[in-house]
């Protein structure tokens, strides 16, 4: 006779976005809210402990007579990750207790995850990669029709893929950063204030833009000495072998410099530039463990002082449906720059409008 293992529980796997950040660093204040949490959905507590982390962030782990519930905390990005599992097929219990940490942790949004443990859990989805990063109120997904080339640096899961519509696709940490069939657009946007406003271009900066599309676009307009500054190196050199369709022959170029190093680090060394082109994320909480706008500010503070009087910014913000994001980049840029300017492109690879930002040093 076949026997077939049946579900023996319930795992609820949630994601919350824009926390209440006051919480999110207190383990005391977690931890009761577990305790009661837990209580109220009348589950029993076995134990509770929790660690906190150097320089932010907690994990608080609760054993209950069910199973577990675990709840890690990134301050730095207003973000909570949940765990709660109970060995019932009844999920009821489970759920009341994901609506009580809702209404606790105040998310903005959520993403939530139910899966049925005990029996094997099918993936289904091999040939589709989904947009991590995408926080509206849809997902994005890309079919892979060919994987070119994946690997997890030491900052970063890079990965470059086939797409049928969109041609060579490169992700950093499943967040699309910019595909061939529409470089152009992201690339043009960026630099095309620069040109239309006549800064002269004996020297500028690149700070990010390691797939060198945004620099292939620069050297169009015959700058005398171009530095590109990326933190990671793998980048570089993936898409400079694998993503020509984007960056073409750019890295070779002589009058450009190649520095794989952290920005702050690069800017305190006293540099003087026409230009400077961010293209970096304005949610950087993946690479710093600190505040979100503490960190711009101190990042933008010293972009300020390395450009040249009348210098010229230029930013790449976010989405047009990212209206946190997008209310921050204009309080930085308005603080540090005179005569800010946003302006809204559609790309099609991106699924939706992106702003970008040009401004002028005071």
């Amino acid at each position: 006779m076949k026997v077939t293992m049946k579900p023996q529980g319930t795992q609820i796997i949630a994601e919350f976005f824009n926390c209440s950040a006051d919480i999110l660093n207190d383990s005391e204040v977690i931890e009761q809210i577990m305790r009661d949490g837990i209580d109220v959905c009348a589950l029993d507590l076995v134990s509770l402990s929790s660690h906190c982390y150097d320089p932010i962030g907690i994990t608080s782990i609760a054993v209950i007579s069910e199973s577990h519930v675990a709840i890690h905390t990134y301050p730095e990005a207003r973000h909570a990750s949940l765990d709660i599992f109970t060995c019932s097929r009844d999920n009821h219990k489970s759920l009341n207790l994901l609506d009580y940490f809702k209404e606790r942790f105040t998310p903005g949004s959520t993403r939530i995850a139910e899966i049925s443990r005990g029996n094997p859990i099918e993936v289904n989805s091999q040939n589709w990669i989904t947009d991590d990063n995408n926080l509206s109120g849809f997902d994005i997904r890309y079919h892979i029709d060919k994987d070119i080339f994946s690997c997890i640096s030491k900052y970063q899961n890079i990965r470059i893929i086939d797409n049928r519509d969109f041609g060579r696709m490169l992700f950093l940490d499943n967040d699309l950063q910019i595909a061939e069939k529409d470089a152009f657009l992201y690339n043009e946007s960026m630099v095309s204030p620069l040109i239309e406003a006549g800064i002269p271009l004996n020297n500028v900066a690149i700070l990010g833009g390691g797939d060198g599309g945004v620099l292939y676009e620069l050297l169009k307009y015959n700058p005398q000495k171009v530095t590109l500054i990326d933190i990671d190196g793998e980048v570089t050199t993936a898409c400079g072998k694998y993503l020509r369709g984007v960056c073409h022959d750019a890295f070779d170029d002589e009058r450009v410099e190649i520095i794989n190093d952290d920005v702050i680090s690069f800017l305190e060394s006293n540099h003087r530039f026409d230009a400077i082109i961010y293209d970096l994320t304005m949610r950087p909480e993946a690479f710093v463990a600190m505040d979100r706008e503490t960190f711009l500010d101190r990042l933008f503070t010293k972009i300020k002082a390395c450009l040249n009087p009348a210098g010229m910014i230029t930013v790449q913000c976010c989405s047009d449906y990212d209206e946190e994001i997008l209310k921050m980049a204009d309080g930085i840029l308005t603080k540090f720059f005179s005569d800010v300017r946003f302006t809204k492109t559609f790309i099609p690879s991106y699924c939706t409008p992106w702003i970008f930002a040009s401004g002028v040093n005071r």
